[in-house]
């Protein structure tokens, strides 16, 4: 797998937005900077607390940020349950996706096992739906 470098960029949708607990918790507001919102494509399902990205139609709702400092990105994985050696048995697996917007390719975290069962966030927006939970 290619590493993360300084200058990639990241998108997240979950628990490492701004104003989620992973944010603050891996010290993302000196990691990575801010770029903006950004959609990403695919749906996102209730896991039981936390949200996981899957291929599909729709749109997800995220923020895209630029890596400064990548050593934070081996605590991201371990957080994600994202082993590079053993990416078959991870439970998300981080790859370059193409984002509907802005027009870029950034890292992601996508779900790796199945979502049977799990509800459907429909509006692709995990932070509004966990405040109504």
């Amino acid at each position: 797998m290619t590493p993360v470098r300084a200058g990639d960029t990241f998108a997240v949708y979950g628990l490492l937005r701004r104003g989620a607990s992973g944010f603050a918790q891996f010290g993302l507001a000196t990691a990575f900077r801010a770029l903006g919102p950004c959609r990403i494509p695919g749906a996102i399902h209730d896991l039981g607390g936390y949200p996981g990205l899957v291929a599909g139609s729709g749109t997800v709702m995220g923020e895209l940020f630029e890596v400064l400092d990548p050593s934070v990105i081996a605590r991201l994985d371990s957080f994600e349950d994202y082993d590079p050696a053993a990416p078959g048995s991870s439970r998300y697996l981080r790859v370059r996706l193409r984002l509907l917007e802005p027009d870029v390719e950034a890292w992601i975290y996508v779900w790796n096992q199945p979502v049977d069962g799990c509800p459907r966030v429909d509006s692709g927006d995990w932070l509004a739906w966990a405040s109504q939970s």
